[in-house]
């Protein structure tokens, strides 16, 4: 007789691991998770951005300050246009912000476009306290400049100093007219303070705010309006302004007749490059909704791109005699 079979079947082991569809939906769920979560992560980026920005605007209006405490005055902005000798204000900053070294590698009596001690620092320094690292640009700070007037390619400047309201050769943004004269809201002095216009009855060396392309240079005491109330320096996009050098007379400073982050450009290498200034070389940043500012008693301020046009300009006027304040 034939004994039954007693062999014992083995279930077939099934694989481990996910199938197709889990692994699909798995990466479809971290995919959300990502797109939930990189604005934030860009978002905490830019604010440490913007933090480290104003931390920068800070040290120089603390430079500044201690500047004017030494010397009884503010540093003159620029000895004029354009290619003229002599230091401007950066360059004249430096041993109050801890760049004495670079001060004294420079030929104080020579000039930034030329002599070779200033050609050779402008062209091969990095200067962090003037670089806003918001801009991708600060990665490669040495930029053509406009090479008619000044060095080029030279070290770019992204914190100019504040003439104000002050006549650029031309307002164009300036509702009260592009005529300058005290009573311009927007538009006031001549030539960025250089030269004067005898026919408006402006004498040189006119400017509305705490700088001009001048070797005027104004005291503290000075800033009737309130220095908790006026523009020292503030943001800009050198890219975006071909003049905009830190080792350049023409020009290290901007004004407030162009409205705040206009973002109209005449950048270095193309057919623009040198032109409109009067309307790309304002204060601008790529920070979201507006730049930073430093004030004249050094505090550093966020002003909105929305700012009221007339406020903006009479927050860039030492001596206006507005009662106004920022946003």
């Amino acid at each position: 007789m034939t004994s039954p079979d007693r062999s014992v079947v083995v279930p077939r082991r099934v694989p481990s691991g996910f199938t197709l569809v889990e692994l699909l939906v798995v990466i479809a769920i971290i995919g959300m998770l990502v797109a939930l979560l990189l604005p934030a992560v860009q978002a905490a980026r830019e604010s440490a951005r913007r933090m480290k920005c104003q931390n920068h605007l800070k040290q120089i209006a603390l430079g500044l300050h201690t500047y004017e405490a030494s010397h009884k005055t503010l540093p003159h902005a620029t000895n004029g246009c354009c290619d003229v000798p002599n230091d401007n204000w950066v360059i004249m900053l430096m041993p109050f912000i801890e760049l004495k070294p670079l001060f004294d590698s420079l030929d104080h009596n020579g000039r930034l476009r030329s002599t070779p001690a200033n050609v050779k620092v402008a062209q091969n320094s990095k200067l962090p306290v003037f670089i806003c690292p918001s801009d991708d640009s600060g990665t490669r700070p040495v930029m053509e400049g406009f090479v008619a007037q000044s060095v080029s390619p030279a070290h770019a400047l992204w914190y100019p100093v504040c003439m104000g309201p002050t006549h650029m050769d031309q307002c164009p943004f300036c509702p009260a007219g592009s005529t300058p004269s005290d009573n311009n809201y927007c538009c006031q002095g001549f030539n960025f303070g250089t030269n004067g216009n005898p026919s408006l009855g402006i004498a040189p060396n006119t400017f509305a705010g705490m700088f001009g392309r001048s070797t005027k240079s104004v005291r503290l005491a000075e800033v009737t309006d309130g220095l908790s109330n006026t523009f020292m320096l503030g943001e800009t996009i050198p890219k975006h302004c071909v003049f905009m050098s830190a080792f350049n007379h023409n020009f290290p400073l901007s004004g407030t007749s162009i409205p705040l982050n206009t973002m109209e450009s005449a950048a270095g290498g193309t057919p623009q490059a040198g032109t409109n200034w009067y309307r790309t070389c304002g204060y601008k940043s790529f920070h979201p909704n507006g730049a930073s500012f430093a004030m004249g008693d050094g505090t550093v301020r966020f002003v909105a791109r929305t700012i009221d046009y007339q406020l903006y300009n009479s927050l860039g006027t030492r001596g206006g005699g507005e009662q106004v304040r920022p946003e």
